[in-house]
C-alpha cells in the first residue's frame, strides 16, 4: 500500500477530480500533497484545490531527490514535464495519459487522431525511461464523431480519464493492481510533430475532405493553431472551423 502520494499535474480541472475521487475513498492512512510544474501558477491552483500545492521542477536533481525521499508513489496527471530516468527507476511512477496507449502517445493525441484517423481514449499507465510507453493498467476508447474537433474530442477524453481515476485509484493506492503490456511500439507523436501540421500550405493539392480534417485537428478553443502565409504582406492568418449537425 502507498501512504505518501505526491500528485504532479498542470490541469486544474484534472487535479480537483483526482481530489474529489480521493477523498471519497476515505482512507485516513494515506496523505496525498499536490505538485504543479514552473509552467502553472501556484496562487491559481491553491485557490481552486484550497490547500497548499508545491512546485517541482524535474529538470532540478535536488528537487527530484526530494519528491524520491518523501514520497512513494508519484502520479502525472497532465504534467507539462518529462519524469527523469532516476525518479521513474527509484519509486513508482504513474501517468494518466489523455491518449490509448499505444496507437497515440506524446503530444495532443487528439489531434494526431482526427488527422490520422486514429482510435482515441484515455490509459492508465506505469512510467518507464520513454514517453507514454510503459505497463498498462487501464485504457478505453472513446467515441469520434465527424463534428469533433479537437477541443471537443479532447472534453470526451478527459471525462475517460476521469472514469478510469475512479475505477482505478483504489486498486493502485493498495498496489493489488495488475497490468498489460502495450501490445508494440504503437505511434509517437511529439511537439515538432504538432508544429509542422500547423502551417497550411495554400499550393498543397489536398481534397476538401483533407482540409477539413487538418482545420478539426487544429481547432482547438481559442488558440491559435492552424494558419497560412498572406502572400501579400507575408503575415499569418489564423483560422479554424465549426462544425454542426443540422
Amino acid at each position: 500500500m502507498y501512504k505518501r502520494i505526491l500528485v504532479i499535474s498542470d490541469n486544474i480541472f484534472m487535479c480537483s477530480n483526482f481530489k474529489q475521487i480521493f477523498e471519497e475513498l476515505s482512507l485516513p492512512s494515506v496523505t496525498v500533497s499536490y505538485g504543479i510544474s514552473p509552467f502553472s501558477n501556484r496562487n491559481i491552483f491553491e485557490k481552486d484545490l484550497k490547500l497548499t500545492v508545491f512546485e517541482y521542477d524535474l529538470r532540478c536533481n535536488q528537487q527530484v531527490d526530494e519528491i524520491i525521499e518523501k514520497f512513494d508513489l508519484v502520479l502525472s496527471i497532465h504534467c507539462k514535464q518529462i519524469f527523469p530516468n532516476n525518479l521513474v527507476n527509484s519509486l513508482k511512477c504513474i501517468n494518466v495519459h489523455p491518449g490509448y496507449n499505444p496507437l497515440n502517445r506524446g503530444w495532443y493525441p487528439q489531434v494526431f487522431s482526427i488527422f490520422y484517423d486514429l482510435p482515441v481514449g484515455a490509459t492508465i499507465h506505469e512510467i518507464d525511461e520513454h514517453l507514454d510507453h510503459g505497463n498498462i493498467i487501464d485504457r478505453d476508447f472513446v467515441e469520434k464523431e465527424i463534428i469533433d474537433t479537437s477541443y471537443t474530442l479532447y472534453k470526451k477524453i478527459i471525462q475517460k480519464e476521469i472514469f478510469l481515476i475512479r475505477k482505478n485509484l483504489s486498486s493502485i493506492i493498495l498496489n493489488n493492481y495488475s497490468t498489460i503490456k502495450p501490445e508494440n511500439e504503437g505511434r509517437l507523436f511529439l511537439r515538432n510533430d504538432f508544429n509542422d501540421l500547423c502551417e497550411i500550405d495554400l499550393d498543397m493539392k489536398i481534397t476538401a475532405g483533407e482540409l477539413i480534417n487538418k482545420l478539426r485537428a487544429l481547432t482547438h478553443e481559442n488558440f491559435k493553431n492552424a494558419y497560412f502565409f498572406d502572400k501579400t504582406s507575408n503575415r499569418k492568418v489564423y483560422l479554424s472551423i465549426k462544425l454542426e449537425y443540422e
